[in-house]
């Protein structure tokens, strides 16, 4: 019997709570397709609602849950690193979380590197304007550099026409068939590659 696909969902959004939040409705689109290819166990966190201090340490003071995320993280075998894009970047939690793992190429997690090796990252870019790009090609150079797969088209993203209301995104989104042909895609390639490296993982 196959054992189960561990999904863990970083979300990005400035958002808290249970507010809704159009990074997270992409990502459940992803997660939705992944679901009927393979047995699919997820674990989401909402960043927003973490004590993630400031720094490059593994645990900076004793109220900080950056190392139970990195837990979370080592028990998975997908990584789907969601954010919006705000003033052309990736959001601050976003970056908190990149920072954070600077830890890993210290070796101050245990394993380092080689910890995150086998895992497939996933990547959800939402914006009400252009960078979608831009946000990808800079967040999937530390992800390769910190031994995470990425498969070919890895990424699912929205961005809104310029002047548009934002408040106008979901519903503009959810007529675009090319967003639910991108999610189908990321879909498929982040269920190959994490039953893949299951099967045959690389060695450290």
């Amino acid at each position: 019997m196959n054992t189960p696909i561990h999904v863990l969902i970083l979300n990005g959004s400035l958002k808290h709570g249970d507010a809704p939040s159009n990074t997270e409705e992409v990502t459940t689109m992803v997660v939705d397709k992944m679901k009927a290819l393979a047995d699919i166990e997820t674990t989401v966190v909402r960043l927003s609602d973490k004590n993630i201090p400031v720094g490059l340490e593994y645990k900076i003071g004793e109220d900080d849950e950056w190392p139970g995320i990195v837990e979370q993280m080592q028990k998975a075998d997908v990584v789907i690193f969601a954010t919006p894009i705000w003033w052309g970047g990736r959001s601050s939690l976003m970056q908190r979380v990149i920072e954070r793992m600077d830890s890993f190429d210290e070796g101050t997690v245990p394993g380092g590197r080689g910890s995150l090796l086998n895992k497939v990252a996933g990547i959800v870019i939402t914006g009400s304007e252009d960078g979608a790009q831009a946000v990808m090609a800079g967040m999937m150079e530390v992800l390769s550099f910190l031994n995470f797969t990425l498969p070919p088209q890895c990424c699912t993203y929205w961005v809104g026409e310029v002047g548009m209301d934002p408040k106008t995104d979901a519903e503009r989104r959810r007529k675009n068939p090319a967003v639910d042909h991108m999610a189908e895609g990321t879909a498929k390639n982040l269920v190959y590659y994490a039953t893949l490296l299951k099967e045959h993982p690389q060695k450290v």
